[in-house]
């Protein structure tokens, strides 16, 4: 009997064993499911932050825009392959199905600018109808090697790009210089002169002094003197920095913007479509009249490339 009593006893330890183990998985399972479901989350809306460019996004691209069903993002991506790229973001009211009640609700996640190709991305320049892989690598190894474009004609020096060729994409794309306020290190390093310890220099300043007010301002940077500003001055431009294409990202380069308000800033503009002023910032929350002072001198609400009004 005793014998017996001691198996049981056994047999209960085991399970109980076996049960803590269980619940102890369970319990570490489940943060890292959250944690996993939140990082997608996260993703998703730092996604959405960016515009859709009605020129060169895919259906799928499209219908990310809230509102966007399959059947308006094949009529828009039909129309430009008809018509050409839309002028403005107005221009889709032009399309069958979309009204200017539905446009509203879509225009903050829209724009129709052209692409600067001496910035643009090779993915993003594959996006152009009449650009292949193979040609969108040879523009961006012909700007590394010889500097930024001076004008769209230009690409017929690119291998593979000839006159037809030329007419059947100059439409949507545009050349504009490198904008020190917004550009990222590896965009910056496209210019002549320029190599990556200098562009990271020219961002660690903007990062802590704020946006560059003109050009010569790049003096104050460690490494630019007066002949190494010479070099590079025709390449670059110090824009202000525009509400209504900037990311949260670009945003945050201000003087009292952080992540939370640069996040809302965005978040209005979709919600309500392009900011009509300056002035229009005081609607988003977080804004006061003591930041609206400091930030007012950096933005603008100017239209760009194709418009977005």
């Amino acid at each position: 009997m005793k014998k017996y009593s001691w198996l049981a006893v056994g047999i209960i330890t085991l399970m109980l064993a076996m049960s803590g183990i269980a619940f102890a998985q369970a319990q570490g399972t489940q943060p890292m499911q959250e944690g996993a479901q939140q990082q997608v989350q996260q993703q998703m809306q730092q996604e959405a932050m960016d515009l859709v460019n009605v020129n060169t996004a895919s259906e799928q691209e499209l219908q990310q825009v809230p509102g966007m069903d399959q059947s308006l993002a094949q009529g828009i991506v039909q129309y430009r392959q008809t018509n050409g790229p839309f002028q403005s973001v107005n221009d889709l009211t032009q399309v069958q199905g979309m009204d200017d009640q539905k446009l509203q609700g879509m225009r903050g996640y829209l724009t129709a600018e052209k692409l600067n190709i001496n910035t643009a991305k090779a993915e993003d320049l594959q996006k152009v109808p009449g650009m292949d892989q193979s040609l969108a690598q040879n523009i961006i190894q012909y700007r590394q090697t010889n500097g930024p474009f001076q004008s769209v004609d230009d690409l017929t020096k690119v291998q593979g790009m000839d006159d037809q060729k030329l007419q059947s994409v100059q439409n949507y794309l545009t050349v504009e210089k490198i904008n020190i306020n917004t550009a990222s290190a590896e965009e910056m390093q496209v210019i002549p002169g320029m190599d990556q310890s200098l562009a990271q220099s020219i961002i660690q300043y903007r990062e802590a002094n704020g946006p560059f007010g003109s050009v010569d301002e790049l003096r104050q940077v460690q490494g630019i003197d007066d002949q190494k500003l010479q070099s590079i001055q025709d390449h670059v431009s110090a824009d202000k920095i525009n509400l209504n294409t900037a990311s949260a990202e670009d945003l945050q380069v201000i003087p009292g913007i952080d992540q939370s308000l640069a996040q809302n800033i965005v978040e209005y503009r979709q919600a309500n479509g392009p900011f009509g002023s300056v002035d229009d910032l005081s609607q988003v929350s977080g804004i006061t009249e003591e930041n609206m002072n400091t930030i007012r001198d950096h933005v603008t609400v100017e239209e760009e490339g194709g418009g977005l009004f």
